[in-house]
C-alpha cells in the first residue's frame, strides 16, 4: 500500500513538473484536448470544440449553423461512400442543397424541356403557352 502511494505521489510530482515546462498554448492545448477526449467527442465535433476551446471560449463556443451541420452530415455520407474527386464534388454540392434549391432547379428543368419540346414542335404565341402548361400539368401528375 505504502509503494502506490508513493508511486501515486512521484507520478504526481512528474506530471506536475512535465507541466512546468509547457507554454500557456500548449497548457491550453493539453487542457483542450482532454476535455474533448472526457466528451468523446470525434471528427467534425471535435475540430469545433477544440477550434473553439484553443480561441479561449467558453464550453464549445458558437452552435454550428445549420448549414455547417448539414455540410458536416454530408461530409461523412461522402467519406463513408469512400467518393473522390469530381463524383464529391457533385455529390456534396447536390447534398448540401436545401430542399427548396432542389425543387427550384427541378421545376427549372421542367420548364426547360417542356420549352424545348415545343421548340421541337416548333410551336410558338399561345399554341407554345398551352402546350407548355399541359406539359408541365403532365409532369406533375407524371413523377415530377
Amino acid at each position: 500500500m505504502l509503494r502506490c502511494i508513493v508511486a501515486a505521489l512521484f507520478l504526481f510530482s512528474a506530471c506536475a513538473a512535465a507541466d512546468d515546462g509547457l507554454t500557456p498554448d500548449q497548457k491550453r492545448m493539453r487542457t483542450c484536448n482532454t476535455r474533448a477526449t472526457e466528451k468523446q467527442l470525434k471528427g467534425p465535433e471535435r475540430s469545433h470544440f477544440m477550434t473553439n476551446c484553443l480561441k479561449g471560449h467558453d464550453g464549445d463556443g458558437p452552435r454550428l449553423t445549420a448549414h455547417q451541420r448539414k455540410n458536416e452530415a454530408c461530409t461523412k455520407r461522402a467519406d463513408n461512400r469512400g467518393l473522390e474527386g469530381a463524383e464529391r464534388r457533385g455529390f456534396m454540392s447536390n447534398c448540401v442543397k436545401s430542399d427548396r434549391a432542389k425543387e427550384q432547379t427541378a421545376q427549372r428543368d421542367k420548364v426547360r424541356n417542356c420549352n424545348r419540346r415545343a421548340a421541337e414542335r416548333r410551336l410558338d404565341g399561345e399554341d407554345k403557352r398551352k402546350f407548355v402548361a399541359g406539359c408541365l400539368d403532365e409532369s406533375a401528375t407524371v413523377g415530377g
